[in-house]
């Protein structure tokens, strides 16, 4: 395999913006390759990588299901590590954001219960500042955030994992399709079994819709069938 100014360019951009959509990487893949086989290009990549410890791995998110391509390291720290450029006062909220993600029922809090947080904090962080910092860590991928709630985002999946594990050994579920840690999922109201919404879907597809254990009708399937429903009564009449 030679390695090539096209690979490095790649490798260039998704370390850049530390993680990549799916999309983005296809695009420049075929630009730059002529082709679309993204999976051939990382490999080669991370065979250059993997001498430093390094990898360019894919991580779904478990909100809307999309894949991106981060660049974190293949061994995993078993502290929350992060760039110097944020404070001590900032990073304590995200560690507490994160417990309260983890510990959480439903895998998400409110907005709000965020910036309270800064109250607990035993370093000063206005509720201002704390709002402008969350909002860049969504938009570094550490974090997600839809209708005023906060997830777990897809860097954080990929490059925390090990902490996470340590840290919240009790509170982390697997999912039951895909045998991968979930945060955030759809949950069996007769049987407890936990998926990712996206593997539930594709098992839904497959296999046809109800809880992969005890074929209960799932909250999240609830609401597509009365969503099916209601579009056959108006093609119907």
């Amino acid at each position: 395999m030679v390695y090539t100014k096209e690979h490095k360019c790649i490798l260039q951009a998704v370390m850049h913006e530390g993680a990549l959509h799916e999309d983005e990487i296809r695009e420049l893949v075929i630009r730059l390759f002529d082709h679309n086989n993204i999976k051939k290009v990382l490999s080669e990549i991370n065979a250059k990588l993997q001498p430093l410890y390094m990898t360019i791995k894919c991580t779904t998110c478990e909100i809307t299901g999309q894949s991106y391509w981060i660049f974190t390291s293949t061994i995993q720290d078993k502290t929350a590590s992060f760039h110097p450029e944020f404070s001590q006062a900032e990073l304590a909220l995200l560690r507490n954001v994160y417990s309260e993600i983890v510990t959480s029922n439903n895998g998400c809090i409110s907005s709000t219960f965020c910036l309270n947080l800064c109250s607990s904090l035993n370093m000063k962080l206005t509720k201002a500042d704390a709002d402008k910092f969350l909002h860049e860590m969504v938009n570094r991928k550490w974090l997600y955030c839809k209708d005023g709630k906060y997830y777990m985002g897809v860097r954080s999946i990929a490059e925390l994992l090990q902490y996470f594990k340590d840290t919240y050994e009790d509170n982390i579920q697997i999912c039951t399709l895909c045998k991968q840690e979930l945060f955030y999922g759809e949950k069996c109201n007769k049987c407890n079994t936990i998926t990712h919404i996206y593997c539930l879907e594709n098992y839904s597809r497959n296999r046809g819709v109800g809880c992969p254990n005890c074929h209960h009708l799932m909250p999240g399937q609830a609401h597509s069938s009365d969503d099916s429903d209601c579009v056959m009564e108006i093609d119907a009449s």
